[in-house]
């Protein structure tokens, strides 16, 4: 067992109760605004940037791999996250995840990504472990109406692959769906409960912006092309967290290394891009398949 391990085990005790019941933290709301800011401004080149080509957003130095792997019929994904920023708002305690995934679905079209996006009554079927729970209600019976939502999330991360981190969330969300040349859905949370247990399912929430600070904000974005017989895909996700830099935590009298928010926040967001592009490319094939 390495040297983390055997010190979060000493932590966790034998009993396996660990620091996600603890190590709480509080958001700033000033990084709150500069999350809306970013947000904001990313908006406002998402359209452009996808219209420009597949995989317009995947460094210059990356582009020839990413496009073999992509033509291979496997995912792409990419960690875009404003380095600028994040080096300020370390020391308020925040750091702003934005994460791109891309793939192309055969044999789908873009009505078949809109349906299986909207087939809520199955997510925890479709994006399982990750989503456990979905519930749905239209606004209007206009065909673009918005879905307002409430998902349940859980995730497990293994530190040093043997002391499992556990974390379910709440999250209500509206999705807004538009089309034309393509078809564009954003989510955007309003409200997001944490799990103090990190149990699905249990209704232990902390409160607001005083967790965990693995997930304070959360704006994802569905971007899909037809491209002959098949359908360009990507899933975008930017969420706002805690600050490694200002982690500190004890359990009884045994540090908690910055190491393990560090590691699980360099796990939690690819983990999510792969869920939902893997989950959705999937589900499309299947129904194109009947």
């Amino acid at each position: 067992m390495t040297a983390l391990a055997k010190c979060v085990a000493l932590a966790c005790g034998i009993s396996g109760v660990c620091w996600a019941a603890r190590c709480t933290t509080v958001a700033p709301a000033g990084i709150l605004r500069e999350y809306d800011n970013y947000v904001a401004a990313a908006e406002q080149t998402m359209e452009s940037r996808f219209d420009s080509g597949e995989l317009a957003w995947a460094p210059a130095e990356q582009s020839k791999q990413a496009a073999a792997r992509l033509a291979s019929g496997r995912m792409v994904r990419g960690n875009v996250s404003p380095a600028a920023l994040n080096q300020r708002l370390a020391g308020q305690n925040g750091t702003v995840l934005d994460w791109i995934g891309a793939i192309r679905i055969h044999g789908a079209s873009v009505a078949d990504v809109k349906s299986v996006l909207e087939d809520y009554d199955h997510y925890a079927r479709i994006y399982r472990p990750m989503i456990f729970e979905c519930k749905a209600v239209r606004n209007g019976d206009d065909p673009q109406a918005a879905y307002d939502v409430i998902l349940g999330l859980q995730s497990e991360f293994r530190l040093a692959a043997l002391i499992p981190l556990h974390y379910a969330f709440r999250t209500k969300v509206r999705m807004d769906y538009s089309s034309g040349s393509a078809l564009r859905v954003h989510l955007g949370a309003s409200e997001i409960r944490e799990s103090d247990s990190g149990v699905p399912g249990r209704a232990d929430f902390l409160a607001p912006y005083h967790d965990h600070g693995i997930m304070w904000a959360l704006n994802a974005y569905w971007r899909a092309r037809q491209q002959g017989k098949d359908v360009y895909l990507e899933f975008e996700t930017i969420t706002l967290a805690r600050s490694v830099q200002e982690f500190v935590c004890k359990i009884g009298f045994v540090p908690i290394p910055k190491s393990v928010v560090s590691a699980a926040m360099d796990f939690l967001p690819p983990d999510c891009i792969t869920v939902i592009v893997e989950g959705t490319r999937a589900e499309c094939e299947r129904r194109a398949a009947r």
